[in-house]
This record gives C-alpha cells, sequence and structure tokens, in this order.
C-alpha cells in the first residue's frame, strides 16, 4: 500500500475531525444534558453484579447508565453501549490503552464486542 499525499492529507483531516467531535462532545458536556441524578442511590448491572453508587468520581457513569436504562428499557445491549460509549466521550480511548482503568466503559465495550446483554436496574435513595 502506497502513501501518497493525498491519503496523508485525507487522514490528518479525519484526525482532526475526531479531535473536534471529542472537543465538541467530551464527558462533562454529554453529562450536562442528561437527567440529573440526585435522587439516585446507585445503579446495578446484571449478570455481572456490578454496582455503581452515586458517589463523588462516579456521578457520570450513574448519568449514563440511568439515562441508558430508561431509553432502553432497562437493558444495555450493543446500541445502549454504543451510545453509551459515545456519551463517555475522551474516556473510551484511554480505556481501551489501559484496560481496568475506567471499569465501567470496559462493561460497554465488553458488551458491545461480545454480543450480550445487560439488565440495569436504577435504585432510589
Amino acid at each position: 500500500m502506497q502513501h501518497t499525499p493525498q491519503r496523508h492529507l485525507k487522514q490528518q483531516q479525519q484526525q482532526q475531525q475526531r479531535a473536534v467531535l471529542l472537543v465538541a462532545h467530551g464527558l462533562k458536556e454529554n453529562v450536562a444534558k442528561l437527567a440529573p441524578v440526585d435522587t439516585i442511590q446507585q445503579v446495578t448491572l446484571q449478570p455481572v453484579n456490578h454496582s455503581i453508587p452515586n458517589a463523588p468520581g462516579k456521578k457520570a457513569s450513574v448519568a449514563i447508565y440511568a439515562h441508558l436504562a430508561a431509553k432502553y428499557g432497562g437493558k444495555i445491549h450493543a446500541d445502549a453501549a454504543k451510545e453509551g460509549l459515545e456519551l463517555y466521550g475522551e474516556y473510551v480511548e484511554e480505556a481501551k490503552q489501559v484496560p481496568g482503568s475506567h471499569p465501567n466503559i470496559d462493561i460497554l465495550l465488553e458488551v458491545l464486542s461480545g454480543g450480550k446483554e445487560l439488565s440495569v436496574e436504577v435504585q432510589q435513595q
């Protein structure tokens, strides 16, 4: 495969477009558009038995998973996982590079790649 100047330019343009999308749609901005999580105690995912408490450092994940639960009838499947990853924005690439660094993103990546479905329980305070 040859590296032509046109191909190189196209790759640079695609990288710039992705960078613009990340800046325009980062996690903070995306979560700000979701419903508040003040009344949620935690979100639990089954059958993986994974709970996300509504605590500092976890509020964005609670908001994203609660949004997905409401939109997709309490289920996380490929379409829901894809939307969730879009909402996580710039953190998805880091999660891919360092597995385990963002376990709530890892779960969505596993759903997307493995085709499994999870149920989501949103527990109110």
